[in-house]
This record gives structure tokens, C-alpha cells and sequence, in this order.
């Protein structure tokens, strides 16, 4: 009895469906009040896990993930990870707290990832992940996962453009982080593959079935960007910079004065340009204008601007 029971859970649990259907949970990338990454580490994964002599992906393009969802990406390889830093720490808060975007062009050709946080980049906790794909049969490089609703807290659920949501209040109980604070995202690369010598397991041990092998330069989970949706709330303060505004020539920098060591540089539009260290800014390569500065110190956020001349 207990045996047809489990079968019949594993035929037909669902989970939310597809972009635009009933009980959807995707989130659009224009949706308002998103917040975006501002940083990002790569340990790029193999081109095939299963010959990894061919070596492992690309590493360049690591900036596309930043900022808003746009169809730039940044492939991930077989098993390969990316660990997302924010302007501000991710708070548990009503409904999903953020979400994670792939850039598939339909509903079903989806390469998935685990997903992980952590409140000081060292400690992770993995969201419990969980497919009842059949594995049977292998799912080819160009095939489709049949039914998105037999997929849940596995980034790349949707097509691109979409963002797979995740609650921290389903880690309520995990040792190790604050979901209060929550400060780095990690994707993990599942691998498709049902060969238990290379395969990915989910929560409950099942093997996840997606497209496999793919020994392609841009194989495995292409992450698009990851968006914030509640943050924690945290006291601003200024950053006075020095001279300001600063005419900008071939060796020209200007320093951050207010004991502020560490910030990043953005466009007004909030395109990131620059990370920002020992309190000086290289103007050598700006084009005039108005910049963004932001940081965190002291457990603050620390903003301010700075006016560069030609």
C-alpha cells in the first residue's frame, strides 16, 4: 500500500505551471521595484563532464549577469556555479524573496540549477529541490522537459525573460544563515544526465533528468541575472568625495574620503562600471558625466555621486 501510494504522489504531484498558464508563479523581468546583482564569482564547469579533457567553459562575460535580465548570459557548464552578491542583504518577506533568471526560448527546452544562500558567503543552504521528470529515458541536447509541473525550487524553471521564484521562509529552519540577511546566491549547473556516474540528485535522491550531454562552448545552466525582490532594510549614509566634481585626464583619479575603502561605480541609469578600491576611482577611461558610488560599511549602505569633467 505504501509502495502505490508513493507511485501515485510521484505521477501526480505538480507544481506551478508554465509562464502565462494558471497558478503560474514565474516573475517578469520588468516587474516593478526589482533590485539587481551587483557582483559575481565564477567557477565555470566542464564543457562535458563526461570527457573533461575538453576542458571547462568560458569564463569571460561574467559582467552580463549583473544588472537587469537581458538576454545576455553567462553559461555555467556541466556541474559550474555562480555565487551573486547584492547592494543590500535579501530579508525574508511576504511571498517569494527573489528570483533567478535563464534565458530559454520556450517553455520546455530548460537546463536547470540548484540554488543556495548564505548570510557571509561562506555558509550555504540549499533550497530543497525537487523533479519527478521520468528518468527512464534520457532527454536529448535539443529536447524538451515534458511538464514544467513536476519541477520545483530549481532555477530555470521558466523561459527567459521569466524569473523562477524561491521563499527564504522555506529555509526557516536551517543552521547557518540568517534569512533576514541573506548576502550571496549561489547557482549550481544541474547535470542532466540519468548515468548515475555523472548525474544530479534532488531533495529526496531522485536523479533530474534535463538536456544531456550538451559539449557545447556554452553548455549547461545559462544564467541571465538575479533580481531582489525584498530587501533588508538597512540605514543610508552619504559618501563625500574629493574633489568633486574632478577633471578627469589620462592618469586622473579622485578619492573617496569618508573612510570608505570598498564601492562600486554606476552609471545614473545603474549600470555597473567599476569596482572601487582603496578609495580611489581611475577616471582615465570615463566619458563625462554624473556616476553613481555605493557601498556597505558597518552594516549600512553608503551612496553618493561624483561629476566627472572633459
Amino acid at each position: 500500500m505504501l509502495v502505490m501510494l508513493l507511485c501515485v504522489t510521484s505521477i501526480f504531484a505538480q507544481f506551478p505551471d508554465r509562464v502565462g498558464m494558471p497558478g503560474s508563479d514565474a516573475i517578469p523581468a520588468d516587474q516593478m521595484g526589482l533590485k539587481w546583482g551587483i557582483s559575481c564569482q565564477i567557477q565555470p564547469g566542464f564543457v562535458s563532464i563526461a570527457n573533461q579533457s575538453a576542458g571547462t567553459v568560458d569564463r569571460e562575460g561574467v559582467h552580463t549577469v549583473l544588472g537587469m535580465a537581458d538576454f545576455e548570459v553567462m553559461s555555467l557548464g556541466d556541474g559550474g556555479m555562480a555565487t551573486i552578491m547584492f547592494a543590500q542583504p535579501i530579508a525574508d518577506g511576504p511571498g517569494p524573496d527573489f528570483a533567478i533568471f535563464e534565458n530559454s526560448f520556450e517553455d520546455y527546452f530548460l537546463e536547470l540549477a540548484f540554488v543556495e544562500v548564505s548570510s557571509d558567503g561562506v555558509h550555504f543552504v540549499r533550497f530543497p529541490a525537487t523533479s519527478l521528470t521520468p528518468t527512464e529515458k534520457q532527454i536529448g541536447p535539443f529536447d524538451r522537459i515534458p511538464d514544467v509541473r513536476k519541477l520545483n525550487n530549481l532555477a530555470g524553471k521558466y523561459r527567459g525573460g521569466y524569473g523562477t521564484p524561491f521563499d527564504l521562509s522555506e529555509l526557516k529552519d536551517s543552521i547557518g544563515i540568517d534569512i533576514q540577511s541573506i548576502t550571496h546566491v549561489r547557482v549550481v549547473d544541474v547535470i542532466g544526465s540519468i548515468d548515475p556516474r555523472f548525474a544530479s540528485y534532488d531533495a529526496q535522491g531522485a536523479i533530474i533528468n534535463d538536456p544531456w550531454p550538451t559539449p557545447f562552448p556554452t553548455c549547461g545552466f545559462d544564467l541571465d541575472a538575479i533580481a531582489v525582490i525584498n530587501e533588508k532594510v538597512r540605514m543610508e549614509e552619504t559618501i563625500q568625495v574629493a574633489p568633486n566634481p574632478v577633471h578627469a585626464s589620462a592618469d586622473g583619479i579622485t578619492r573617496v574620503i569618508a573612510g570608505l575603502q570598498e564601492c562600486d561605480l554606476y552609471t545614473v541609469q545603474g549600470v555597473w562600471v567599476s569596482k572601487v578600491e582603496n578609495g580611489i576611482i581611475s577616471t582615465s577611461d570615463l566619458s563625462a558625466g554624473l556616476y553613481m558610488l555605493k557601498g556597505i560599511a558597518q552594516g549600512n549602505v553608503h551612496t553618493g555621486t561624483v561629476m566627472i569633467l572633459r
